[in-house]
């Protein structure tokens, strides 16, 4: 899928609502080095930073590379940095004396965080803005909403081609690979941004049977086995076998832009257990359907899928047993791991134009996982699913 480059009036949009916050905030200005970040306010990804004024035209100064910077970027000032000493003279030369700084903190390592407050010195105060960044992200645009969408399509094509490839005898490595086959040679990225500290992930996981529930270090519901462990996820080698639920459950980025979706399969009947579990999955999603909107608050919803899961005696082996998340759904975007959340304790409310990936999920030490996952939009009347594959495990 051919990528195009971030529209100059979509980028003003962005600028200048994060240019509105700084200014309730009381700060000077925003300088952004996430990667992730460095793309959603200018288009391109420089080794470099953005500075991001409380009025006024931004800065992109790119240590490498600047040639490229000057051609995806549509920001007017793209400029060298030559190095990170020059740093505090540029902004000068721009007339930008500053006081109160906003930068990310929740991806910023310390000794970065100490480096820049060295740079600028006395009287610079760098104060965390990594809240206001990611709720403006949380709404998504027009724009970004159709690169969503193709995302969702296309990823719907690779599920829809799983079991003509599913085998007997075949490993979770094995289909693991045939899938990402199918979703690279249609243009995906090949990679899933999931923000914060030892958040690792590929573009999924392609699940087995028992193996499928071991219990990992990971924010997610599943985890699996995987191949060792210094990346303990993901196949881990085992055998497709009838009666084995098989969870393929990957991140669809064709765009930029990311879907999260999971579906279920098994060669023959599964275990009653599993079945059962699978069919509360569905019924915790419609619930989730039926309810959302804007204005709802995601510990709401949460609270509600924990009571249903309960109510059908499944509550102990709902998202993960043992040590459950506490979430049955989280943003996407550019990053997988998005606002809003689905999550206990989180009040904060769906609105229109957020994109939210919903995933109940039941496991079962020793027999394996059930259920389902789909991303939506949020609209004035509800949710809009943006994965069109049918939800329904497939008894091949």
């Amino acid at each position: 899928m051919e990528h195009t480059y971030v529209p100059a009036a979509e980028l003003a949009a962005r600028v200048g609502k994060l240019q509105e916050q700084l200014g309730r905030a009381g700060l000077d200005g925003a300088l952004i080095v996430e990667n992730t970040s460095l793309y959603y306010f200018s288009g391109t990804v420089p080794s470099g930073c953005l500075f991001i004024p409380q009025s006024g035209e931004p800065l992109l100064l790119v240590r490498k590379d600047l040639h490229r910077s000057r051609r995806e970027s549509a920001l007017s000032q793209v400029l060298p940095l030559d190095s990170w000493r020059n740093l505090p003279a540029l902004l000068g030369e721009h007339g930008y004396r500053l006081a109160r700084l906003g930068m990310e903190l929740d991806v910023l390592p310390a000794k970065d965080y100490f480096r820049y407050q060295r740079l600028l010195g006395d009287p610079v105060r760098i104060e965390d803005i990594s809240h206001l960044t990611r709720m403006l992200r949380a709404v998504k645009s027009p724009y970004e909403i159709d690169l969503i969408r193709k995302s969702g399509v296309v990823h719907g094509e690779v599920f829809a081609a799983v079991p003509g490839f599913i085998r007997e005898g075949m490993t979770d490595l094995e289909l693991s690979a045939r899938f990402e086959y199918e979703a690279r040679r249609r243009g995906h990225y090949g990679f899933t941004r999931f923000r914060g500290l030892n958040m690792e992930l590929f573009i999924g996981q392609v699940l087995v049977g028992p193996e499928a529930a071991a219990p990992t270090c990971y924010d997610t519901p599943l985890g699996g086995q995987g191949l060792s462990p210094l990346y303990p996820q993901g196949p881990c080698g085992a055998v497709i076998a009838p009666g084995k639920v098989i969870s393929v459950d990957s991140m669809g980025n064709y765009t930029g832009y990311m879907v999260d979706q999971t579906r279920m399969y098994c060669l023959g009947r599964p275990p009653a257990e599993l079945e059962k579990a699978f069919r509360v999955a569905l019924e915790v999603q419609q619930m989730v359907e039926e309810r959302a909107k804007p204005g709802v608050s995601g510990a709401e919803l949460y609270e509600a899928a924990v009571d249903l899961a309960r109510r059908a005696g499944l509550g102990e082996h709902f998202m993960g047993y043992g040590q459950p998340v506490t979430f049955i759904g989280h943003g996407v975007g550019l990053e997988v791991n998005e606002w809003p959340v689905i999550a206990r304790g989180v009040e904060v409310p769906l609105a229109e134009g957020h994109v939210l990936a919903v995933e109940p999920k039941f496991v079962f030490p020793g027999l394996g996982v059930a259920g389902v996952e789909n991303t939506y939009l949020v609209t004035a009347s509800g949710l809009e699913k943006l994965t069109l594959t049918p939800d329904e495990m497939q008894i091949l």
